[in-house]
C-alpha cells in the first residue's frame, strides 16, 4: 500500500483509522440489538448508594437465583430460559450451561453456588437515578417494582427503565 505523502492524505488516513476504531467498538452492541426483545422482570432494591458514581439502586431479580443444571459452575457463563407469566412478567427457574437454540433467555455469569441454587449476574443489577428518587425508592421497598429489559438473541440483557405499578421511576 502506498503511504500518503500530502498533509491532506495523512489527515484522511488518521480520520479513517479513528472511524474504524469507533466502528469496531460500537458494532458488537449494534449487531446484538437486532432481533432484541423487551421483557418485564420483577425486581427489588438491595443497596441504595455508590459513593463514586452517585445514587443508584442495586437490584435483585427472581431469575438471578435459580436451580443449576448439571454442568453449571461458579465463574462460568450460564443461560436461564424465560417464560412469560399470565401477569406479563418473565420468569426462569433453571440455569443451563449450553445456549438454548430458541426462545427468550438471559446470559449471565455464575457468581456462586449454595444450597442447591446458583446466583447469576446479568449486568442489569444497577439502576442509576437522582439522589431524591433514590431516597424515595429506598423507602418504598419491593412492592410492585418491575424492570423493563431488552434481551438480545444472544441473551445479553440491557436495563432500560424501572416501573412501580404504572409509574416510571426517574
Amino acid at each position: 500500500m502506498k503511504r500518503p505523502t500530502s498533509p491532506q492524505g495523512r489527515l484522511g488516513l488518521a480520520v479513517a483509522i479513528q472511524l474504524l476504531l469507533v466502528g469496531g467498538l460500537l458494532s458488537p452492541a449494534v449487531l446484538d440489538s437486532f432481533g432484541a426483545q423487551e421483557i418485564m422482570l420483577k425486581t427489588a432494591p438491595v443497596d441504595p448508594r455508590d459513593l463514586l458514581r452517585g445514587q443508584y439502586l442495586t437490584l435483585g431479580y427472581g431469575v438471578s437465583r435459580v436451580q443449576p443444571g448439571p454442568d453449571v459452575k461458579a465463574g462460568q457463563l450460564a443461560y436461564v430460559p424465560l417464560q412469560k407469566g399470565s401477569d406479563g412478567l418473565w420468569t426462569g427457574e433453571r440455569a443451563v450451561s449450553l445456549r438454548p437454540g430458541a426462545g427468550v433467555f438471559l446470559r449471565g455469569r455464575v457468581q456462586w453456588s449454595s444450597g442447591g441454587q446458583v446466583t447469576l449476574n446479568y449486568g442489569i443489577e444497577r439502576f442509576y437515578l437522582s439522589e431524591e428518587a433514590a431516597r424515595v425508592e429506598e423507602g418504598q421497598g419491593a412492592a410492585g417494582l418491575r424492570a423493563r429489559v431488552r434481551v438480545s438473541p444472544s441473551g445479553r440483557a440491557r436495563l432500560l427503565e424501572l416501573w412501580r405499578e404504572n409509574e416510571r421511576i426517574r
